[in-house]
C-alpha cells in the first residue's frame, strides 16, 4: 500500500502554493505464501497475537504433514524442524484482516486429529507447506514462519514468543521459556471475540478463502491419537 502525502517545498512562503509529493510505504502490510508460491495471502495488520502452542493435537498434526517424503516447505515448527515433537509458530488474525490472492485449489489437501476431529489443517501437497493450524470463517492461525513483511523479510515479533499449551504437550521439560501450562488470559480476552464472531466478517468462507475449508471433513485424512 502506497500514501501520496504533499509537502511545502518552503516553509518559509507559507503564502506559494508550492509543494512537492513524496511516497512513503506502509509497512502494514503483510505476507503469506508456500515455497512453491502456489498459495498467497495478504494481511493488512501485523498479526493480532502470535504463540507456539504445544498442545498434543497441534504437535502431532505438523509433524504428520512435515514427515511426508515430498515435504520441502517453510516448516511451522518453532524450534528447529528437525526437533522431534516441536510445537506449532502461530500467529492469529480476523478474517477482515486477510485476503486470499492465490490459491492453487489441485495442490491443497487437510489433515485432521483423530477420525472425530473437527479441525481441519489445509497444507500445499507440492511443497509441504502447512498454511494455517486453523482456518475458520471468522477467523485464522497462520503459519507464523512463512509470514513476511512488505519489504520480503521474515516478520519477527516484537517480543519473544510465548508457548502454551504446555501441560498438553508430549514433554514440557524441553519446553523453554516463556511459556504456560495452558493460555494466558490477556490471550483469551483477545480470543473470546473471533470465536463469537465479533467484529469478524466470517469472509474467510467466501472466495478463494473458501478453497481452504474441506468440502467433507469426514474424508480428510487423519492423523491417530496416541497420547489418551
Amino acid at each position: 500500500m502506497q500514501l501520496q502525502l504533499a509537502i511545502p517545498t518552503n516553509i518559509a512562503a507559507p503564502y506559494q502554493n508550492n509543494y512537492k509529493t513524496i511516497a512513503i510505504m506502509s509497512s502494514s502490510e503483510y505476507h503469506l505464501k508456500c515455497k512453491c508460491s502456489a498459495f498467497e495471502a495478504v494481511f493488512n495488520t501485523p498479526p493480532r497475537m502470535v504463540f507456539n502452542c504445544q498442545c498434543h493435537s497441534c504437535v502431532a498434526a505438523i509433524a504428520a504433514i512435515e514427515s511426508k517424503e515430498s515435504f520441502n516447505g517453510t516448516s511451522m515448527k518453532c524450534n528447529t524442524p528437525s526437533e522431534e515433537n516441536s510445537g506449532a509458530a502461530i500467529a492469529i488474525y480476523k478474517s477482515n484482516n486477510v485476503t486470499v490472492t492465490k490459491c492453487d485449489e489441485s495442490k491443497v489437501a487437510f489433515v485432521k486429529v483423530g477420525e472425530d476431529g473437527k479441525i481441519a489443517r489445509p497444507y500445499c501437497t507440492e511443497c509441504g507447506t502447512v498454511l494455517f493450524n486453523v482456518w475458520a470463517p471468522n477467523w485464522c492461525a497462520a503459519n507464523l514462519n512463512a509470514l513476511t513483511a512488505s519489504d520480503g523479510c521474515t516478520y519477527a515479533p516484537k517480543k519473544e514468543v510465548m508457548n502454551v499449551n504446555c501441560k498438553s504437550s508430549f514433554d514440557k521439560t524441553k519446553i523453554s521459556n516463556p511459556k504456560h501450562n495452558t493460555v494466558p488470559f490477556s490471550m483469551l480476552f483477545k480470543f473470546i471475540p473471533l470465536i463469537a464472531g465479533m467484529g469478524c466478517d466470517g469472509s474467510n468462507a467466501k472466495d478463494e478463502g473458501g478453497k481452504l475449508m474441506p468440502d467433507d471433513i469426514t474424508k480428510v485424512e487423519s492423523v491417530p491419537i496416541t497420547w489418551e
